[in-house]
């Protein structure tokens, strides 16, 4: 009986405490979100509805689209108030307006979003921190104009006997929300006596993500080495399926439609190949598309029979929708009955085989304007995985120049990377923080784990122009598996495991320094006891090049002659970040490329994107580092050499004859470049750092007798060439004197060189205009045009090399201009890697897989535009008013300027169509059009290759001085755009605009001075000249419209300024209509 009272007892608390917070939900709503709420919990106790979906909600499909927000793994820490919970508002544009200081009242205006509230917090040890077990699921729709003004707020509350106290709050913008990263740290503030107090620090994991059709084409599958009974060949047929939850069986028009396809069956073969196997639909987010598995089934087709299995993979769809490509281990699972000896039944035994492999390729129809980034793995049954939770970092090196630094830790394994969250301006930072890795093996068995390598840990300073390199340590899979018993796993996923509790010391430059990180690593599950990874090896810093290639390089060297070797260094080698000296073809592979990336413009504007920085600045002091292409994707910055090797493996990705030049600039300086040999015989040599394009014709493939050696020789036929060219040069002067030739010549070299400026004026003489560009256009066509000499801007390439062998030069000459590139022959470049001469070392990376990390989608595009413009606009106010100037930013322009400045990005990749040149005229005439009459409107349009605000900001101030013009009638306006690329890197284009008004003409000053003698009026012509221009604009009299638009390219490597080809007459004419 005394049980049965306690229980009942403990279920009328319950419900009582229940009631409380109904009632003081109640009484802090002004709307009924919350009871509703309480009704559908209800409801859902009694209808037993599946968790997840009770805030689904039919809306009106005119509302906007649908987003979904999940809310789990709260946690909070530093807390100042006892029993916390915390209450969060989803959208809405509520606000709460004080009136009282013009005689009103408080006025609540607009409506309140969805609110929810979480349940006690576990307290940890100490008192200042805790776990809530809630997890919230929200359904809303929104139009992409209206996330700039929604937020989810998050309050601290403390509830008593009978009312509710709001202790502090933070708010998060939802269009940041929906472009940033899904682990989410707010500081709840209160303002008190004048002073904002921090009452908590609250973590949790936030996907606010659209729900989207993602329509999934598979195509290009084929298989290898498949398993066959009886060494028979067999009929190979493949099966691709979804699984779906049960709960989305109800809703099949969504979540459950077309979730598998299959390819027809293949005759006789174990590497079977299928052009096309069918489409798969799924409808929901992109992180819960990422954390689903794909089940690729491979049967024996028979048509009699039932087809028999070959073997199963289950692929983790986690990054493919960026890179297309789909591969995994088939395995057969198959059962049998075995006798227990010591019982005598019989039990059930599974055995699993590995057979063959799955490869295969997907593409997606179209993806989600706003995408977040960091997602978070879902651990599932069945699954091993390891896991590392980063717990805090001691003694870090100051990175920025305020004396701190912004780190965050980047975790590496078996070719997967995971990040934390960054921790802003702190050299102790405090992560606590989760991270899994899907152990992906076919077979669990200590040698595939051991494939997979080390865990390495990178800590580094988040920098918007690329971040900057702290130091790293390596995780051993032996001294996980050495480690004792303990508890492991985060707060909603524990297990008992051997954990391994550290605190390593983070390697910079080759040594190990001050600076600490602890964290803990375990496997989950435990692996078997047996598994001891003693073959693994840890990552060695401070290490020469291997004894055979040192061996061979003094051999090479001796097939290079004496005078080339006196003016080139012929380097083999470069030092990775770990001090580890390598061969420089191991910096180079063949790239899997994402599947939007075939285009060569398009990889070497991705790779100009990448920010250039000395290695003095990189590492401390360190010249000539050659990293690693995982830790220059890290980095995204680096020297010249990373961009070369970064862009071959792209180009080898695409089966491209790349190779990476190196040599020396006109100003002697060490330099390197890319080079593509065309199936024309064209040798193309690329810029990283322009991406402009050289063509030098007939080059190799013998297209060209072979060059002389002996320089003397080759010096005599460089005269008699002269001579004969100069003998053709008089003999079709006779009509036509020489020096007019000349002249012309150089007239022609300087107008290219010009920097083009457009000064559109709209007059009456516009068809005095025409005829004086009619007349220039004849006197164009009438002269023949000259051919202009390709000028490299290098002086010598010294050797060549790719992913598979690296080439000297021995012809006599480095100037890349007069040799051959026929790398084949042996007269003219020396091989290293050569069986002719017993080295026949293969050549292998020292990385894991590498890959291009996600593009930056469009709506965090447009949020970095956003920003930038208003960092702009913040600087030139904040200038103007300690200088008691007015500004004034004209906030109609902006949405005219950026709707054309993707035509600039156009241009540098070559992409612009006639309806591109259409939409830019059209443009630049609104832009006139918008101009205020009697103003002169400049243009400066500049780019970046980083997204930066500030820096971009304090760069524009410094270049230009539009900011200081004293002027009280100018007026700005201000535009950005903002392009991602693979790799995290992005193309800024900013376009400031200045409108001054234009100087009266002499006529127009003669006139107002007759009126002012009539009058009788005599005032200075200064103050005359000015009012008239003011009385003039207030009256909207007509006037000359002048716009000029000047493009000005910056010295700077990461900073770029392409020149506007505004050449075209026709563009003129339009603006002229305007």
């Amino acid at each position: 009986m005394s049980d049965n009272t306690s229980s009942e007892e403990e279920k009328n608390n319950t419900q009582n405490e229940k009631e409380k917070d109904k009632q003081i939900q109640l009484e802090d709503s002004t709307d009924n979100s919350s009871s509703d709420e309480s009704i559908n919990q209800a409801v859902e106790s009694i209808v037993m509805k599946p968790k997840g979906l009770e805030d689904e909600e039919l809306e009106p499909e005119e509302l906007g689209p649908k987003f979904k927000l999940v809310i789990r793994n709260i946690t909070i820490r530093q807390c100042t108030t006892k029993s916390p919970k915390i209450r969060f508002t989803f959208g809405g544009n509520f606000k709460v307006v004080d009136n009282r200081h013009k005689g009103g009242k408080i006025e609540t205006i607009g409506e309140k979003g969805k609110q929810f509230t979480t349940g006690k917090c576990e307290v940890e040890t100490g008192g200042s921190g805790g776990v809530f077990k809630n997890e919230f699921v929200k359904y809303k729709r929104f139009k992409y104009e209206d996330l700039e003004d929604q937020e989810l707020s998050i309050e601290l509350i403390t509830t008593g006997c009978c009312d509710l106290k709001t202790v502090g709050s933070a708010k998060i913008n939802l269009q940041e929300l929906a472009n940033s990263h899904i682990q989410r740290e707010v500081q709840t503030e209160i303002h008190q006596k004048g002073k904002h107090k921090i009452t908590a620090k609250i973590s949790f994991h936030c996907y606010f993500q659209e729900i989207w059709n993602f329509d999934l084409h598979f195509y290009q599958f084929e298989g290898r080495n498949l398993l066959s009974k009886n060494e028979q060949e067999p009929d190979p047929q493949i099966k691709l399926k979804i699984k779906s939850k049960f709960i989305n069986f109800f809703k099949r028009d969504k979540n459950f439609q077309d979730r598998d396809c299959k390819s027809e069956h293949e005759l006789n073969t174990k590497n079977p190949k299928w052009e096309e196997v069918g489409n798969i639909t799924y409808r929901g987010i992109f992180s819960e598309l990422e954390n689903e598995d794909l089940t690729c089934e491979v049967f024996n087709h028979n048509t009699l029979k039932k087809s028999t299995k070959i073997g199963e993979s289950l692929i983790e769809m986690r990054g493919f929708l960026d890179y297309g490509l789909l591969e995994g281990p088939l395995v057969l699972t198959s059962s049998s009955s075995v006798k227990n000896e010591s019982t005598g039944s019989k039990e059930k035994q599974i055995t699993k085989t590995e057979g063959g492999s799955i490869l295969g390729l997907v593409e997606v129809n179209e993806l989600p304007p706003h995408r977040q980034y960091g997602d978070i793995v879902i651990l599932k049954p069945g699954r091993q995985y390891i896991g590392v939770h980063l717990i805090r970092g001691v003694n870090l090196r100051s990175a920025d120049p305020n004396g701190f630094s912004d780190p965050f830790v980047i975790v590496e394994f078996g070719g997967f990377k995971q990040r934390t969250k960054v921790i802003y301006r702190s050299l102790d930072p405090i992560w606590e923080e989760t991270l899994y890795f899907t152990v992906k093996v076919g077979l669990l068995t200590e040698q595939n784990i051991a494939e997979k390598g080390n865990i390495k840990v990178m800590v580094f300073d988040d920098d918007e122009a690329g971040d900057d390199f702290l130091g790293s340590c390596e995780i051993e899979l032996k001294d996980i598996v050495n480690s004792p018993q303990g508890k492991a796993g985060s707060s909603y996923n524990k297990c008992t495991s051997r954990l391994l509790n550290e605190r390593y010391s983070l390697v910079y430059n080759g040594e190990e320094t001050e600076q600490k990180i602890d964290l803990k690593a375990w496997f989950q599950p435990d692996v078997p006891h047996e598994f001891k990874f003693e073959n693994v090896k840890k990552k060695q810093t401070k290490t020469k090049l291997s004894k055979s290639f040192a061996k061979r390089e003094g051999v090479w060297r001796q097939g290079i002659p004496e005078n080339l070797l006196k003016e080139g260094d012929f380097e083999i080698k470069g030092a990775d970040e770990d001090y580890c000296e390598r061969f420089i073809p191991t910096f180079m592979f063949k790239m899997e490329l994402p599947r939007d990336l075939r285009d060569r413009r398009a990889i070497a504007r991705t790779v100009k994107c990448f920010t250039y920085e000395n290695d003095e600045i990189t590492f401390g002091g360190r010249r000539d580092v050659w990293c690693s292409p995982n830790f220059f994707l890290s980095l995204m910055k680096g020297s010249a050499e990373e961009h070369a090797a970064l862009m071959v493996s792209m180009y080898l990705g695409l089966d491209l004859d790349a190779y990476l030049c190196q040599g020396k600039t006109k100003k002697g300086d060490e330099h390197y470049w890319v080079m593509i040999r065309e199936n024309d015989g064209t040798i193309t040599l690329i810029e990283c750092s322009t991406s402009k394009e050289y063509h030098l014709e007939d080059k190799w493939k013998g297209k060209v007798e072979e060059i002389e050696l002996d320089p003397k020789k080759r010096k005599k036929k460089k005269k008699k060439k002269k001579k004969k060219e100069n003998e053709n040069e008089k003999g079709n002067s006779d009509d036509e004197d020489s020096d007019e030739l000349e002249k012309k010549k150089r007239e022609k070299k300087k107008d290219s060189k010009k920097s083009k400026k457009i000064e559109l004026e709209s007059s009456g003489d516009e068809d005095e205009k025409k005829d004086e560009e009619g007349e220039e256009g004849e006197e164009e066509e009438e002269e023949e045009p000259i051919k202009d000499e390709l000028i490299l801007p290098y002086m010598s390439v010294e050797i060549i090399a790719n992913h598979q062998n690296l080439w000297a030069n021995i012809q006599g000459t480095l100037d890349p201009a007069e040799i051959l590139y026929d790398l084949e022959n042996k007269k003219l470049w020396h091989p290293f890697v050569d069986p002719d001469a017993g080295f026949t070392k293969a050549v292998k990376p020292f990385y894991k897989d590498c890959r291009l990390g996600p593009r930056i989608p469009e709506g965090r595009g447009k949020l970095f535009a956003t920003r930038i413009r208003k960092e702009v606009i913040a600087g030139y106010t904040n200038f103007r008013h300690g200088k008691n100037l007015k500004t004034a930013f004209l906030k109609k322009f902006t949405p005219v300027i950026e709707s054309g400045l993707d035509y600039y990005e156009k241009q540098e990749l070559q992409s612009v169509t006639e309806e591109d040149e259409k939409n830019y005229k059209i443009w630049r005439g609104k832009i006139a059009e918008m101009c205020p009459q009697g103003y002169k409107f400049d243009a400066f349009t500049i780019n970046f290759t980083y997204t930066d605000p500030t820096r971009i900001r304090n760069w524009i101030m410094d270049k230009y001085d539009f900011h200081q013009d004293e002027s009280i009638d100018t007026v700005f306006a201000c535009g950005a755009f903002v392009q991602g690329y693979f790799g995290r890197v992005s193309s800024v284009w900013v376009m400031l605009c200045t409108m001054t008004v234009l100087p009266k003409s002499l006529d127009e000053q003669e006139q107002d001075e007759d009126k002012d003698n009539k009058k009788g009026k005599k005032k200075n012509k200064k103050e005359k000249s000015k009012n008239n221009v003011d009385k003039k604009t207030e009256k909207g009299s007509k006037s000359n419209r002048k716009i000029t638009i000047e493009n000005n390219k910056s010295k700077k490597k990461d900073e770029m300024v392409p020149l506007l080809d505004d050449s075209d007459s026709s563009s003129n004419d339009e603006l002229n209509k305007n």
